[in-house]
């Protein structure tokens, strides 16, 4: 007699993660034995089976009903945490309720169902690392998110509830098809440095520009669900073998060749060289741009140079593939070309 798929819980299933999660899950036989339950706030889920569920983590039993609540705990095995503030930005106070507040409610459910909970969390975290070998300036574009994620991850670690930490890098689309839900900051900047719009590139020296497929992280996850995995803390980047500026240039000239375009490499310059008045004059999107590619590449400075790894025990374990990231990339930029423009 076959055993009854476990129900996974999937938070964010409208999200860039959500969605891959669920493309990934389709394309495996019955689902590799498990059936999910895509849950969402307010979006459609074009890529869910025929029913959803609507969670509010802002709101206690996550906006449910007591009945509601309690029948839903009854009936999920497994949570995949993956709902969040992800924007870059802004102020901390508006990722507390969703990013922190919202992960101790799934906590608080995941105990009374009896569920392990993978999360979603960012590599970014790094950054902020104790023993990180530079401090990330507290002006950071990105610093309230990851203290965000941070927090979110102490969280789980203090319920003592079973769950594994999935810290993916920037991700960008689908290894195979280059397919992604919505266009994403990787995706956006790069068609702007493509179209010739960049007058130089902010970038520290020698760090690497780590993009990571999102089909991958969504293999690693399912898999390890698969697996019952119910512990563990995984690095979804390439670490040493991403990419380094010159490298994804090279890629973006590449890009722009086959759409028909010649793309001459704008110039690589050390981060502390932008002067604010310069950019102050600049248009608002090119001062916007040149201000992110500046602080994430602090980030990563502020992370070692490389982030931190955990490819060749997914690409053991988890049945994740050994992709090129340039060539995923290129995937990412000709997907996000013909059909997100």
């Amino acid at each position: 007699m076959s055993q009854a798929p476990r129900t996974v819980l999937l938070t964010g299933a409208s999200g860039v993660v959500g969605r891959s999660l669920l493309r990934e899950w389709r394309r495996r036989p019955d689902g590799g034995g498990l059936r999910l339950l895509p849950a969402s706030h307010h979006a459609d889920v074009p890529e869910a089976p025929d029913r959803t569920v609507t969670l509010d983590l802002t709101a206690d039993r996550l906006g449910l009903d007591a009945d509601s609540y309690a029948a839903l705990a009854d009936e999920v095995d497994v949570v995949i945490h993956s709902a969040g503030l992800t924007e870059w930005g802004l102020p901390a106070e508006r990722y507390e309720p969703i990013n922190v507040a919202g992960t101790r409610r799934i906590v608080e459910f995941a105990e009374r169902a009896g569920a392990a909970v993978h999360f979603m969390s960012t590599a970014f975290v790094a950054a902020l690392d104790d023993g990180a070998p530079k401090p990330l300036s507290e002006g950071n574009v990105c610093r309230n998110y990851i203290s965000s994620k941070r927090a979110a991850e102490q969280v789980l670690a203090d319920s003592w509830l079973p769950h594994t930490v999935f810290r993916p890098t920037n991700l960008v689309g689908d290894s195979v098809d280059g397919w992604t839900a919505q266009p994403q900051i990787v995706q956006l900047m790069s068609a702007w440095i493509g179209r010739g719009r960049a007058p130089y590139i902010p970038a520290h020296p020698g760090i690497r520009m780590d993009f990571v497929p999102q089909d991958l992280l969504s293999k690693a996850v399912l898999t390890a669900i698969e697996l019952g995995e119910e512990e563990g803390d995984f690095w979804v980047t390439y670490g040493d073998e991403a990419m380094d500026v010159d490298g994804c240039l090279a890629v973006l000239v590449k890009h722009a060749a086959e759409r028909g375009r010649t793309l001459r490499p704008p110039a690589i310059v050390p981060p502390e060289t932008l002067d604010e008045d310069e950019l102050a004059r600049l248009p608002p999107m090119s001062r916007s741009y040149l201000s992110v590619l500046r602080d994430v590449s602090e980030v990563t400075w502020c992370s070692g140079g490389v982030l931190p790894t955990s490819m060749p025990l997914l690409r053991e374990r988890y049945d994740v593939p050994e992709v090129q990231d340039t060539d995923a990339y290129l995937r990412s930029l000709t997907y996000a070309a013909e059909h997100l423009s």
